[in-house]
């Protein structure tokens, strides 16, 4: 079977703007930006979220404007990791300083899927706390108290929420 002139033109026509099609898109992607996580001598609070998650969005406006836990806030540094996006994290650990994707990163803090996941670090780095899911402003002050405090170093959490 052979193909006439015009049906054959068509064909390279169809063929030529899928071939665009899926070259601009390939090329449309953005590499992932570098973020550096710092302690910078302070306790960190690092959030792993999604853009499209309701208890996520609501947390971060807690974070962002709660003058209470702004204030606790203070002595932090605060990082979000959007696991919807490929970027890559440098961070200081036990091992060195290691350059991780969002996965990565996530896997290293022992995030298994569910948003959003706090992770509460001493100035070292070193995991102290980790929060799954939202929990409302009036207990984030307390857990920020409890690491700012040390108080982790003599009780539970749980015992520390419990006191008055």
């Amino acid at each position: 079977m052979f193909l006439r002139g015009n049906e054959l033109l068509k064909r390279f026509f169809v063929f030529l703007a899928f071939t665009i099609l899926i070259l601009t898109y390939a090329c449309s992607k953005k590499p992932g930006k570098t973020i550096n996580i710092e302690s910078n001598n302070k306790p960190m609070v690092i959030v792993f979220d999604s853009t499209t998650c309701p208890y996520c969005i609501k947390l971060k406006k807690d974070l962002e404007n709660n003058p209470d836990i702004k204030e606790q806030l203070k002595g932090f540094e605060l990082y979000f990791v959007h696991i919807n996006e490929d970027n890559y994290y440098t961070i200081q650990t036990a091992k060195g300083r290691l350059k991780l994707d969002t996965a990565s990163l996530a896997r290293l803090f022992g995030f298994r899927g569910s948003t959003p996941f706090i992770v509460l670090t001493d100035k070292d780095g070193k995991v102290i706390l980790t929060i799954p899911g939202y929990i409302k402003p009036k207990t984030m002050v307390r857990v920020l108290k409890y690491i700012t405090t040390r108080a982790y170093q003599t009780m539970s959490i749980n015992e520390y929420l419990s006191t008055p």
